[in-house]
């Protein structure tokens, strides 16, 4: 495959041979790589965005209110984990002749939290429904699978079930929050530095400037890898229509200290996932490259990445949070006030029960790919055989891999 680049490099011919493109000797400790591997996500809502949902609530006279809290999602400062603060109200607008309501206005980079606020809680609830779990994995999917630009927030999706008891003055709160999110996560290794084509895009990368500049900042810097016949990196920006073409190695990222920046593991979910990208390029073990320009390093830092047991497939996981709280009517909150809360994995709750019965009717369609395929393998061993054979009969071989296909297949029903 040939390109030209636009800094004047010339013709951009990949190796021949996709083999041994880069060395895969460790040089340093293997890092995992996820969204709340190391923290779990962390809620901060602030005190006046709740009270004004509850006041709404209570003057709409409905059992049941549909309402939105909206905020911006960060990572935090270690890079370990992210923050999500929702600190607007939006009592939404009714939509004609559809069901449900819509925000009555979102910025750029807003988190939309849709809440259910109920006059009274109602015991074994879910935050979310069936159609809810299905719309989300979709919606999920579509984010990593998708050309559109790809921010870290629309991989966390979140809804809240809230009610309220009136006792004199104090209010007594039950927030139940629930939030899904990709279990997919990553092994990244540092390897040697592999030589890099020096493009303008490259130096600029390199330069005094761009290291001062936070991945979340305008001038932020993202984009794909691929290679010319002499094994040398070429980067490629995202917005650059010749990624959906050329073979891809793995991808590149400016702004970043750390490896387990959630920013990374996105991103890197992003080249696995894309239904747009052609050809990837990975090493013997499944494996692909991520090039750093780290906020403290003046060179790039180079990882081998791979995902964690080597399943291919989409997984979702479920955090969630239980918590009470207790206000007081005639008490003003001081300005900024926020309540925190933690999103957690809980197996034994009737949301995470809900979510496995979702999940594993939403994995059938995909286990049916999977054993058409190995079917057809079948069928083709058994046409060779055929062919190869004066006289044809199934030897041992054949009915062994018949029985482990049947097998597979009852297992998978049962």
């Amino acid at each position: 495959i040939n390109t030209f680049d636009k800094s004047g490099i010339g013709p951009l011919t990949f190796p021949k041979s996709k083999m041994h493109l880069w060395d895969p000797t460790p040089n340093g400790d293997l890092v995992h790589v996820h969204l709340s591997l190391y923290r779990n996500p962390r809620l901060l809502l602030l005190e006046k965005a709740l009270r004004l949902a509850h006041r709404h609530a209570r003057q709409s006279k409905m059992l049941q209110f549909s309402c939105f809290f909206i905020g911006t999602l960060a990572v935090d400062g270690d890079e370990e984990g992210v923050t999500l603060t929702l600190d607007r109200f939006d009592p939404g607008r009714e939509q004609p002749g559809c069901p449900g309501k819509a925000p009555t206005a979102l910025l750029p980079g807003d988190v939309l939290v849709p809440c259910l606020f109920e006059a009274q809680p109602v015991a074994e609830s879910t935050v979310y429904s069936a159609d809810d779990f299905d719309v989300s994995f979709k919606m999920l999917q579509h984010c990593c699978s998708s050309r559109e630009t790809l921010e870290l927030s629309k991989l966390l999706g979140l809804r809240a079930r809230l009610s309220c008891l009136e006792n004199m003055d104090r209010l007594s709160f039950g927030l139940n929050w629930a939030g899904l999110t990709l279990a997919n996560s990553l092994e990244a290794v540092p390897v040697r530095a592999v030589p890099i084509i020096p493009t303008a895009l490259a130096r600029n990368l390199s330069s005094p400037v761009s290291i001062a500049q936070p991945l979340h900042s305008a001038g932020r810097k993202r984009g794909f890898l691929t290679m010319d016949q002499t094994r040398k990196l070429l980067l490629v920006l995202e917005s650059d229509p010749k990624v959906y073409t050329l073979p891809l190695v793995g991808v590149w990222l400016s702004g970043v200290t750390h490896i387990h920046n959630p920013l990374v593991w996105a991103w890197c979910l992003r080249y696995l996932y894309s239904s747009s990208l052609q050809d990837r390029v990975m090493s013997e073990n499944d494996a692909f490259l991520v090039v750093l320009y780290s906020l403290t390093h003046r060179e790039p830092e180079f990882y081998q990445c791979k995902l964690r047991g080597g399943m291919m497939d989409m997984s979702f996981h479920l955090l969630t949070s239980t918590e009470t709280v207790t206000l007081y009517k005639n008490v003003e909150p001081s300005e900024g006030r926020s309540l925190l809360f933690e999103l957690g994995t809980d197996h034994q709750s009737r949301e995470a029960e809900l979510f496995k019965e979702v999940l594993s009717r939403s994995a059938q369609p995909r286990y049916i790919k999977y054993y058409v395929k190995h079917l057809t393998n079948l069928m083709l061993i058994i046409i060779l055989h055929k062919q190869s054979s004066t006289s044809y009969c199934l030897t041992t071989d054949v009915y062994l891999l018949l029985m482990i296909f049947l097998s597979s297949v009852f297992n998978s029903n049962s």
